[in-house]
C-alpha cells in the first residue's frame, strides 16, 4: 500500500500547502479521501491515471476537503476506458443533488454510468478485492440528527490505516478503535485542537506509525520543530506531512 498526501493544509492554502487530499494506491488500483483543490492537478502533476480510481470518500462537506471534486470528476470523465467506473461518497445526501446541479451548470456529461454518487451512513461502507472501508460519525461538524462528518477506517491485507478526518476541539471523538486496535498507519488532521490536549490520548493508543496532517499554520515552516518537541514523548514514530509525502506498508 502506497499513500501519498496531496494536499497538507487546513481550511485555506499556504505559502507551502494545498487543502486535503489523500490518495491510496493498492497495487494496480487506487482511492482518494477527500478531493480539496487541486485534487485532480495534482494526480496529474505526480502522472496517477484516473481510470485506476476505484472510489472517493469525502470526510466532511467543507470546501477545503471538496472544493477538488469537480475536477476529479471531469478528469474521470474526460477519457473513460472499459470498465472504468468509481464510486463517490459523500458525507450528507443533499449534496448529491447539489453538487449534480453544478455538474451539469459545468457542461459535463452527466449522468454517467461511469460514476455512483452514494451517501455515508455509519458502519462499512465500501469493499472491493482490495480494500474495506468503515465510516466512523465524528463531532467535527455538529448534526442532531446524523453524522455528517466521518473518520474512515481502511483495511486492506491484515493492514489497518485510520483517516481522522477534521476532530473536535476538546479531542473526544478521535476514533475509538485507534484507542483499542493497533493502526498501521492513523493519518491524524493537526488543526481543530491544541497538541497538548491530543497527546495524553495518543499516548496510550497502539498506534505503528502517526501521520499528521491537515496542518495548522503555527506548525507550517520552522514551527516543525515546534511541534515535534511537544510530541516527542511519543511511544511510536510520527511525521508531520508534507504535499506529495509518500508513506508505504
Amino acid at each position: 500500500m502506497r499513500i501519498t498526501t496531496q494536499g497538507t493544509s487546513h481550511g485555506n492554502h499556504t505559502y507551502n500547502r494545498f487543502n486535503s487530499s489523500t490518495l491510496v494506491e493498492v497495487d494496480d488500483v487506487s482511492y482518494l479521501i477527500d478531493a480539496g483543490a487541486p485534487a485532480n492537478g495534482l494526480m496529474i502533476r505526480a502522472n496517477k491515471e484516473f481510470h485506476k480510481l476505484q472510489a472517493v470518500f469525502i470526510t466532511h462537506m467543507h470546501e477545503d476537503h471538496t472544493g477538488g471534486l469537480p475536477g476529479v470528476i471531469k478528469s474521470l470523465l474526460k477519457r473513460p476506458q472499459d470498465n472504468q467506473h468509481t464510486d463517490i461518497f459523500l458525507p450528507e445526501e443533499r449534496a448529491i443533488s447539489q453538487l449534480e446541479g453544478w455538474l451539469k451548470a459545468m457542461h459535463l456529461k452527466w449522468p454517467s454510468s461511469i460514476i455512483s454518487l452514494k451517501s455515508i451512513e455509519e458502519g462499512p461502507i465500501f469493499e472491493d478485492d482490495k480494500i474495506t472501508m468503515k465510516a466512523v460519525g465524528n463531532n467535527h461538524i455538529k448534526s442532531s440528527n446524523k453524522p455528517v462528518s466521518f473518520s474512515f477506517i481502511l483495511n486492506s491485507s491484515e493492514k489497518q490505516v485510520v483517516f481522522t478526518g477534521d476532530l473536535s476541539q476538546d479531542f473526544s471523538d478521535f476514533p475509538v478503535i485507534v484507542r483499542e486496535e493497533p493502526s498501521d498507519i492513523c493519518i491524524c488532521e493537526m488543526t481543530h485542537f491544541l497538541p497538548k490536549t491530543a497527546l495524553p490520548i495518543l499516548k496510550g493508543c497502539p498506534i505503528k506509525y502517526l501521520v499528521l496532517n491537515h496542518i495548522h499554520d503555527p506548525w507550517h515552516g520552522e514551527g516543525e520543530e515546534t511541534l515535534k518537541e511537544i510530541l516527542k514523548s511519543l511511544p511510536y514514530p510520527f511525521a508531520i506531512a508534507h504535499d506529495g509525502d509518500v508513506f508505504e506498508i
